[in-house]
């Protein structure tokens, strides 16, 4: 504590950096607290949620043993590194899964224990989420509620095999059972959202095209002044970070627009479907928007730190993330040996030659997973880390994409928020509630809940 600086007022923990049309907000800083506080300062929980589309090959999932005595699945192995900083849940149940066939009736309420109502319509009604839930109590203490990320746009459409309307599969969030909270799934527009004031009057103005550190950079010099040496490193890492993001987003949106990553020949196939496609929408009016195509694996990691950027800064505490909305047919063709796509393969009718196609994307889905615990990992805050003070959960609404299995659910959580305890393989009764791990994760964030959904009460062998 010698090389701390405390200033006469200490810092609020919702300082700001200001610059023209930017607001970036800050890491936590020793400054912000008095000497004696900073001994006993808790970080806040922070607690994100990523799901995966279209189930797991079941049989290469579930590790073998229990408790701490546990070895990870083939699928599982990437998290091989955090093994003792993961739970691995077996034999969770959502019996209001039951209620509907396909994906719709299972991915709208996975994070609710709710069932929801079967409609072709826009009269949706399913339940809170528990990350809403959380996000309802916390509301006063961040920039923004919650961050709701995503790859793959909302389908409205409705999916004549179920009758359900397809914008059941591009929500796991919802505010109230008949508010669903859509995924932004531009990087750029998240950023803007992060840390501009005003994204509209931004692009009107010559400093469209400027960084947002340097338009802060003024004012984060100030600040440098007025801190310790351990501040000055805090607060150089997190600007560096945020200037690595910035960079990246930028390179991978320019990388996509001049056709850098593309054959020449599919270059001019796009050229000549870009003439053919200006030619067709000559008469339409207004902007039907469109879907990115960026690569997969880096939107992906761009959105994962971006929501690690967002609980770095403290601009929120709850954020979830869809690597692809219910139905996903996201081609998959970028992994070796991959031929299909993600939906298709879940279907595999137990043939060989898709189950080890299906499997590949499972694991990459995990592997992202595990460059999120690292990057995590890799933020100092006081005498442990952010991922130290986060709770995070992965996995599935499905079992098997096949059978959509609403049973045994492939669930793993992360993270030491609240003492959760890791290093474990917890098997439960089958069709333990998942909710009971729902109500456990909230009491852990410090959220005040006595039940949530379907719980039966909270799961012990997480404290």
């Amino acid at each position: 504590m010698a090389n701390i600086i405390i200033p006469r007022q200490p810092m609020s923990r919702r300082s700001v950096l200001r610059g023209l049309g930017a607001t970036m907000a800050l890491p936590f800083l020793d400054a912000m607290q008095t000497a004696r506080a900073a001994q006993s300062a808790k970080f806040p929980v922070r607690m994100g949620i990523l799901f995966m589309p279209n189930g797991v090959r079941s049989d290469a999932w579930t590790p073998e043993g229990q408790g701490t005595a546990f070895k990870l699945s083939p699928i599982l192995s990437p998290l091989e590194q955090h093994r003792n900083d993961i739970s691995v849940l077996t034999n969770m149940g959502h019996k209001h899964c039951e209620e509907g066939d396909g994906h719709y009736a299972k991915t709208a309420n996975w994070l609710t224990g709710t069932s929801i109502t079967k409609t072709t319509g826009k009269d949706l009604r399913c339940g809170v989420s528990m990350d809403q839930v959380m996000a309802a109590q916390m509301a006063q203490q961040t920039r923004f509620v919650s961050l709701e990320l995503g790859t793959e746009p909302i389908h409205t459409g409705v999916d004549v095999n179920v009758n359900y309307t397809q914008l059941y599969g591009s929500h796991i969030a919802w505010r109230t059972p008949t508010s669903p909270l859509p995924s932004e799934i531009n990087p750029r527009l998240v950023f803007d959202r992060l840390f501009r004031e005003n994204v509209a009057q931004r692009r009107a103005t010559a400093t469209e095209n400027k960084s947002v550190l340097d338009l802060v950079m003024s004012h984060a010099k100030s600040l440098r002044d007025t801190v310790g040496r351990e501040d000055q490193q805090r607060l150089d890492e997190y600007l560096d970070s945020i200037r690595t993001i910035e960079r990246r987003i930028d390179a991978d949106i320019h990388r996509v627009a001049t056709g850098e990553n593309l054959d020449p020949s599919v270059k001019a196939e796009m050229s000549g479907l870009d003439a053919r496609i200006n030619a067709a929408m000559a008469n339409v009016k207004g902007n039907p928007g469109s879907q990115l195509r960026l690569d997969h694996t880096e939107h992906s990691r761009l959105m994962m730190d971006l929501m690690t950027l967002a609980f770095w800064s403290d601009s929120t505490r709850v954020s979830s993330f869809m690597f692809g909305w219910a139905v996903s047919s996201k081609n998959f063709s970028f992994l070796p040996g991959v031929k299909q796509s993600h939906h298709e393969l879940s279907h595999h009718e137990n043939n060989p030659e898709k189950l080890a196609q299906y499997q590949k994307i499972c694991t990459w889905h995990v592997e992202q997973f595990a460059y999120m615990i690292n990057k995590m990992k890799s933020i100092k805050e006081g005498d442990g880390t952010l991922f130290d003070h986060s709770i995070m959960m992965f996995g599935s609404s499905l079992r098997d994409g096949n059978s959509h299995n609403p049973h045994n659910l492939p669930i793993v959580l992360a993270g030491h928020g609240g003492g959760l305890k890791t290093g474990q393989h917890i098997v439960s009764g089958m069709d333990t509630p998942l909710c009971n791990a729902y109500l456990t994760m909230l009491q852990a964030a410090g959220v005040k809940a006595d039940r949530f959904g379907d719980s039966t009460g909270v799961m012990s062998g997480l404290l």
